[in-house]
C-alpha cells in the first residue's frame, strides 16, 4: 500500500508504474508465503477464483476499494466544483451508508430464488449507482448526486450480507476461524489500496494543488471513472460466485423422465 501511495506525487510515468507493480507484487508474495506456512492467517484458496471463498474476498477487497475511493472525494467535489455548504457536504457523505442500511434490512431474511437475485442484482444496482454518480458529477443538479450515492449504497447492502453468508459457508470446519478474519483483513486491504489508487489517479489527472474547479471536477471524475473496473469486475466475479456458491439442484429422476 504504502508503495501504492508513493506512486502519486511521483512525476516519471515509469516510476510510477514500478511502484505500483512492486505493491501489487507484495501482497502477492505475501498471500504465497501464508499459503505454504504451517499456521496460516488466511484460507487456502483466499485468492482462487475457483472457489467462493477467494470470489467472496475478491468482491469484498473490491468493494472496499470504490467506496473508499468515492467517499474519499465526495466532499471535495462538493464544495469546490458545486460550492455547496458544510451541512450538506456531511449529509450527502452518509448517504451511501443509509442506502447500504435499507438494503441489508430489506433483503436480509431473502433465500432460495430471493437470495440469488439480491446476489445477482445487488452489484449491478451498485455499479449503476457508480456510473450515474460519474455521469452527473459535474452537473449543477444536486439530488442527482444524492439519488445515485443512494443506488448505489443500497445495491451493496442487498447482497453484502449474503455474499459473506455464504462465503462462510463454503468454508471448511478447519478454516472457519481464518475465513471470517479474512474477511475484515481483505476488506481493509482494499480499503487502503482503493484510497492509494485514487490518489494515484488524481494526481494523473492533474489534481496536484490545484483549486480551480474545472481541475478538481476533472481529477474526481477521472477517479470515478477509473473505479468502473472494480466494480465492474466484482459484478463478474459474482456471477461465478452464485454458480460455485449456490449451484442450481440437479433434477431428480423422474423429472428426468
Amino acid at each position: 500500500m504504502l508503495c501504492v501511495a508513493a506512486a502519486g506525487p511521483v512525476e516519471a510515468l515509469p516510476l510510477r508504474l514500478l511502484l505500483i507493480a512492486v505493491g501489487v507484487g507484495m501482497v502477492g508474495f505475501t498471500f504465497r508465503l501464508d499459503r505454504r506456512a504451517r499456521n496460516s492467517l488466511f484460507p487456502h484458496s483466499a485468492l482462487s477464483l475457483n472457489a467462493p471463498i477467494g470470489l467472496g474476498l475478491w468482491i469484498l477487497a473490491m468493494h472496499g476499494m470504490t467506496q473508499t475511493s468515492v467517499n474519499l472525494f465526495l466532499p471535495l467535489l462538493l464544495q469546490v466544483v458545486h460550492g455547496v455548504s458544510p451541512v450538506f457536504v456531511n449529509f450527502l457523505s452518509i448517504i451511501i451508508s443509509c442506502g447500504w442500511t435499507i438494503g441489508t434490512f430489506s433483503a436480509s431474511g431473502w433465500s432460495g430464488a430471493r437470495e440469488r437475485l439480491a446476489l445477482a442484482s445487488g452489484p449491478l444496482l451498485a455499479l449503476g449507482g457508480l456510473v450515474c454518480l460519474t455521469l452527473v458529477a459535474l452537473q449543477p443538479v444536486l439530488a442527482l448526486l444524492a439519488i445515485s450515492t443512494l443506488v448505489m449504497g443500497l445495491g451493496i447492502g442487498i447482497y453484502n450480507v449474503h455474499l459473506v453468508a455464504r462465503t462462510m459457508d463454503s468454508a471448511g470446519a478447519t478454516e472457519q476461524r481464518s475465513t471470517a478474519a479474512a474477511l475484515t483483513s481483505v476488506r481493509s486491504l482494499g480499503t487502503a489500496f482503493g484510497a492509494a489508487m485514487a490518489g494515484v489517479v488524481a494526481s494523473t489527472a492533474g489534481l496536484g494543488n490545484a483549486t480551480e474547479p474545472h481541475a478538481v471536477g476533472q481529477a474526481v471524475s477521472a477517479v470515478y471513472l477509473f473505479c468502473w473496473i472494480p466494480f465492474g469486475l466484482a459484478a463478474l466475479f459474482m456471477f461465478r460466485f452464485i454458480h460455485l456458491a449456490l449451484p442450481r439442484s440437479a433434477p431428480s429422476p423422474a423429472h428426468a423422465e
